[in-house]
């Protein structure tokens, strides 16, 4: 079976699981959007808090996805902890080359295709909030950076803000991608705005 009958099954199956989740996640962050941060801020990041919790979608699909994701975000810790200088051109230019490559391979052709392909790649539940000809408003639950940590203060998506911006320029063109809210600023998902040039 091609890439494209693969993605096509995958679709079929996920696709009333995905909306279920999605839908719920949007609950919760309309109930935050209101009430603010669910989470007061840690005085500092410790590995320990970065090993992935169980994400209730991934972990329904894979029991191993809590392993591949702690190693993943081990990656994301060092990098936080040792290299801060570092990680975020390194995190979003890796996701925009992600990006781009999901649109160029076909596995993504439009923005309602997007959903599925980060589902797909373990990177998040995507939910597009708003979408118009200069600016949108993503969501991503669940999210492989940073679902479960607690509120360091800080926006620690970089990679997923990558894998955005390279979707997105090449649907539609250059764009700015900004996180604006996080589980690292106490939020239970990942807020980002994008910007077109």
């Amino acid at each position: 079976m091609r890439n494209g009958g693969i993605l096509l099954k995958k679709r079929e199956e996920l696709s009333p699981r995905l909306v279920q989740a999605v839908t719920y996640w949007r609950s919760v962050y309309l109930d935050e959007l209101r009430s603010g941060p669910s989470r007061e801020r840690v005085a500092e990041a410790r590995l320990e808090d970065f090993l992935a919790q169980r994400r209730p979608f991934f972990s329904s699909l894979d029991e191993a996805d809590t392993l591949y994701s702690s190693i993943y975000r081990s990656i994301e810790f060092s990098a936080l902890s040792k290299m801060l200088a570092l990680k975020t051109p390194l995190m979003r230019v890796s996701g925009y080359n992600l990006g781009a490559s999901l649109v160029r391979s076909g596995a993504v052709r439009s923005l309602d295709e997007a959903p599925l392909a980060l589902a797909l790649y373990r990177i998040g539940l995507l939910d597009i909030i708003e979408e118009s000809l200069n600016v949108m408003r993503l969501n991503i639950y669940e999210c492989i950076s940073c679902y479960g940590v607690p509120n360091i203060g800080k926006t620690l998506c970089d990679f997923e803000a990558g894998v955005l911006q390279g979707i997105l320029t090449e649907l539609y063109g250059p764009n700015r991608v900004r996180e604006r809210y996080c589980w690292g600023l106490g939020y239970s998902f990942c807020g980002f705005e994008v910007v077109f040039e």
